[in-house]
């Protein structure tokens, strides 16, 4: 029998840590071309408090490809991550060399949840090291041995690494001197320990892999659908970290960058840096995962794994898919919220939300009528207004207000598909917002498997169509006639929450709209053509013959912002007994289809008492609460 080859890096046992490491989230560092965490190891204490802390370690002898490093780590990874309780996070952070490693083993393991990134590598072919490098293996041995001593004020600030060893900021100055004094002289052994780690042969073999790594997962950013905290060093002389950080927050879908002032290239090993702290200051540290569904507990896991050793619980970055993801932190929420300018729009728009009891058919303030979150299947069915700014409004007030995230579904073509090849960039700071936040293109086989998840979706039955309506639709539902997401709700017992959203035509004036613009010399023929390449999301079941499905938006013309107002109507239970009767069907399509035409009626008639739904009376009010305080509105 063939002799099994061990893996040629490997993970070490996990360092101690109070509380017990079996209750905190893993962490596992993979370091820069040291192969060792040299470079990291003084933040290990603190980060062994908050995580459970892994390293890995790459022998020096070892000459496996790139590709075939993040295969072995990736094996080990998910097995040790196949052990873990569900609502564990696991945390990849990369240093340098190891930020290639941490880009590519995330696009593989679905159980990784969140990146931190310290100077990642991904500029080295933008660096001075793929001509110098080659060079200093070949150095005579006498030279080489003085090679990190030399090359030390290029990867840190001497000073800064040195000056662990004052005894308090508060000592003498005096006394400062000789501690750093001293501490300069302890750098000499570690510095002398890199000649051992690095060898010529290696050193030459770990540049080829930064060659290798930086070619590999540079092409492929976009795929990281993880959340990722880059920390670079604003000072760094070894690769241009301060100039790549802007770049890999635009090409990853969900990161966001800090630069430290003053920082070099070993940033983790200079007096003043601690990582942990600067994790939980981004709001990046979660102690568990929470999803938009809970994972299967360790005992359901094993069983359904049929007595072989279950697969990890997958982590919450299945983003743009039905699959679960993580809810945000109150900082990543405020951020993207920020980022998608969505922060200014809530503050022009200032959106109302009631909803109305079932019981007793009440029309209350805030979402005190809707189902319990957790109860079951939910499918929210409404109407799209004018370009369609429904949908953020709604994600994120659900969020700040029940902690709940609705999976919308939405038009592939505001996902960033369409004539580019789907990519969090060219979608938008509105696409990439609606992605995050639970989105996924709209399809029946998407809408089935939320529904069947447990997870509450919103649905749009008019589409693109109704988005991008025509002259005299003012709040017209145009709805296809087949009744398939009631089937498929009465399917999985869902519970229909009929809403309606006003407010975004009355902000505009219909200037000229697609059949104008289409009629139009020159125009008319250019926007055809790109029309007829635009990607259609009725489909299949969804396919509908009465709605003619065009990406031609309307010319407007743009009038003080009016207040928006959401109403969600009574819910609506289903019985899986109703969905086998076609009568039945077509008949709770038809109440739900009334439930939403009564929502807008209701909104159109009461707005008129609200005495700031002006654009001017409200923002003086909000504004003379310092923008904490909403304007009141009409009592329901």
């Amino acid at each position: 029998m063939p002799r099994r080859r061990q893996p040629t890096a490997s993970l070490t046992p996990p360092l101690t840590a109070t509380p017990p490491a079996s209750s905190l989230p893993l962490l596992v560092y993979l370091p820069g071309i040291d192969g060792t965490g040299l470079a990291a190891y003084r933040q290990f204490p603190r980060l062994a408090a908050r995580f459970d802390l892994r390293g890995v370690f790459l022998p020096p002898q070892d000459r496996t490809p790139f590709a075939g490093l993040v295969e072995s780590l990736a094996q080990q990874i998910e097995d040790e991550a196949a052990g873990l309780d569900p609502s564990r996070p696991v945390y990849l952070l990369g240093e340098s060399f190891g930020g290639l490693l941490a880009l590519a083993l995330a696009q593989k393991l679905s159980c990784v949840d969140r990146l931190v990134l310290v100077n990642p590598a991904t500029s080295f072919d933008r660096s001075p090291w793929p001509s110098l490098g080659p060079l200093l293996p070949s150095l005579p041995p006498e030279l080489y041995r003085l090679l990190p001593v030399a090359l030390s004020p290029l990867l840190s600030n001497p000073i800064a690494m040195a000056a662990h060893a004052i005894s308090s900021p508060a000592a003498p100055p005096q006394q400062q001197a000789v501690d750093l004094l001293y501490g300069l002289l302890e750098l000499l052994p570690e510095l002398s320990s890199l000649r051992i780690v690095l060898p010529p042969e290696t050193l030459s073999w770990r540049l080829e892999l930064l060659r290798q790594g930086a070619a590999e997962v540079n092409p492929t950013l976009k795929k990281v659908r993880q959340r990722v905290l880059l920390l670079v060093g604003e000072n760094d002389m070894v690769i241009p970290s301060a100039s790549e950080a802007p770049r890999l927050a635009r090409a990853l879908p969900r990161a966001r960058a800090r630069v430290l002032s003053g920082r070099s290239h070993a940033l983790l090993q200079e007096a003043g840096v601690d990582l942990a702290a600067l994790v939980a200051e981004e709001d990046f540290y979660v102690s568990r995962r929470r999803l938009t569904r809970p994972n299967k507990p360790p005992a359901a896991a094993a069983a359904a794994a049929g007595g072989r050793r279950p697969r990890p619980a997958p982590g919450g970055a299945a983003f743009g898919t039905p699959g679960a993801i993580e809810l945000p932190t109150p900082g990543e929420l405020h951020r993207a919220a920020k980022e998608a300018n969505l922060d200014s729009f809530r503050a022009l728009v200032s959106p109302v939300f009631l909803s109305t009891d079932g019981p007793t058919g009440r029309v209350q303030l805030g979402l005190g009528g809707l189902p319990a979150p957790g109860s079951g299947p939910v499918l929210f069915v409404g109407n799209h207004q004018l370009f369609a700014p429904d949908m953020p409004l709604m994600v994120e007030h659900f969020l700040r207000e029940r902690g709940q995230m609705l999976r919308g579904l939405a038009h592939p073509m505001a996902l960033g598909a369409g004539r580019a090849s789907p990519d969090p960039e060219a979608s938008g700071r509105f696409g990439r917002f609606l992605e995050t936040f639970g989105a996924v293109p709209v399809s029946g086989r998407n809408l089935h498997a939320l529904l069947a998840a447990g997870e509450p979706a919103l649905l749009y039955p008019g589409g693109v169509r109704e988005a991008l309506k025509l002259r005299n639709e003012r709040y017209a539902l145009i709805w296809p006639r087949r009744a398939e997401f009631v089937r498929m709700a009465c399917k999985f017992g869902a519970t229909i929450v009929p809403f309606a959203a006003v407010g975004a035509e009355d902000s505009v004036e219909l200037l000229a709209d697609r059949r104008d613009l289409l009629a139009a010399p020159l125009v008319g023929d250019w926007l055809r053509r790109q029309n007829e390449q635009s990607v259609l999301a009725r489909r299949g079941v969804s396919y509908s013959e009465e709605i003619e499905e065009s990406f031609i938006p309307p010319l407007v013309g743009f009038k003080p912002p009016a207040r928006f107002y959401f109403l969600f109507g009574a819910p609506i239970p289903t019985d899986p007994r109703v969905g086998e009767d076609r009568a039945a069907v077509e008949a709770l399509y038809g109440n739900v289809r009334h439930g939403v035409e009564g929502c807008l009626s209701y909104l159109l008639r009461k707005r008129d008492s609200d005495p700031y739904k002006d654009l001017l009376p409200r923002l003086a009010y909000e504004a003379s609460w310092g923008g904490k305080r909403q304007a009141p509105t009409f009592k329901p």
